[in-house]
């Protein structure tokens, strides 16, 4: 089993009356990659802030290798790249000496900085970049140099918040392609975001945040499975009029299950192949019931986030 590197236990912040988190409890292994799924406001930044010794707990406990970051921070860190939201950035300040300065108060020593600098550049694809000011980088590239500043020391653990945000799509799946390498040399990851695409394309497990409090832990992909454990297929339907989720059910038979996600649509989940696909849905035509149209079910991550955190403009 792998060696437990981050504990979080009962953690809590206060700013005045307000509650930002609530005795929040998790633990990561070595190598694990972690999402940390919530919407904005949910307390996904004030908890990596904590663990990254930005601020202190109002209770609760962060362990990072054993070590409390608010107090023994040195040794806490050592081995710990952070990328915390987007700093603001003096724009004329040139890309190698933001890296250099990050390496100093990383404690690399200055005859190996040259060396760290241009190691991280590489991982990133930024060596060609380094000599412009960070003002005329794009937002991608911008990500990019933060991020090649986080892996400066070759850190064990990546604690990175919203490392996607505002990038157009083509940067962020470039950036997305960086962070899976990173997965893959072993990296133990924090992800903390509210996009449903980066933890299911980067991560292995799910925590769900809602109003400052933990309220899922769990793998990314859950396979459906019946009784005796083999795989079932889904399928998305959608109905011209209102349905009655017996009758579904009835035709499924106690293998399937019925999931309505309205009076018009219903997900189903049955064991069997594509000629029992298409038995079934002959089936539901057969019994009258007005199928409009049948297509994969919406990813099983997406249907857990709202069933667990809500819609973001309903918080």
């Amino acid at each position: 089993m792998a060696s437990e590197v981050l504990s979080l236990e009962h953690l809590s912040k206060r700013y005045g009356s307000r509650e930002a988190l609530r005795d929040v409890s998790f633990h990561l292994a070595a190598g694990e990659s972690v999402g940390y799924l919530g919407p904005n406001g949910a307390g996904k930044t004030t908890t990596l802030r904590m663990i990254a010794g930005l601020t202190v707990p109002s209770g609760g406990t962060v362990r990072i290798h054993g070590k409390d970051p608010s107090r023994e921070r040195a040794d806490a860190l050592a081995r710990v790249g952070v990328l915390v939201e987007t700093p603001g950035l003096v724009p004329y300040v040139l890309g190698e000496d933001l890296l250099d300065y990050i390496a100093a108060v990383k404690g690399v020593p200055s005859r190996h900085r040259a060396t760290a600098i241009r190691e991280a550049a590489r991982q990133l694809g930024v060596e060609e970049h380094l000599a412009r000011p960070v003002g005329s980088l794009s937002t991608g590239l911008a990500r990019r140099l933060l991020l090649a500043g986080a892996l400066i020391g070759d850190p064990e653990i990546l604690l990175l918040d919203e490392p996607t945000l505002g990038l157009d799509p083509a940067a962020r799946q470039d950036l997305r392609k960086v962070l899976s390498d990173l997965r893959r040399a072993g990296r133990t990851i924090l992800l903390s975001t509210h996009l449903l695409e980066d933890v299911q394309e980067l991560c292995d497990r799910v925590l769900f945040l809602r109003d400052g409090q933990l309220v899922g832990d769990e793998p990314v992909e859950r396979v459906r499975t019946d009784p005796r454990g083999a795989p079932l297929r889904g399928l998305h339907l959608r109905f011209i009029d209102d349905i009655v989720g017996e009758r579904l059910r009835s035709l499924l038979g106690e293998a399937g299950t019925v999931e309505l996600d309205g009076p018009r649509e219903a997900t189903v989940y049955f064991p069997g192949d594509e000629r029992r696909q298409a038995e079934l849905l002959a089936a539901i035509i057969g019994a009258g019931l007005p199928l409009a149209s049948a297509s994969p079910p919406e990813p099983e991550l997406g249907r857990r986030y709202l069933a667990k955190v809500g819609r973001e403009d309903a918080t």
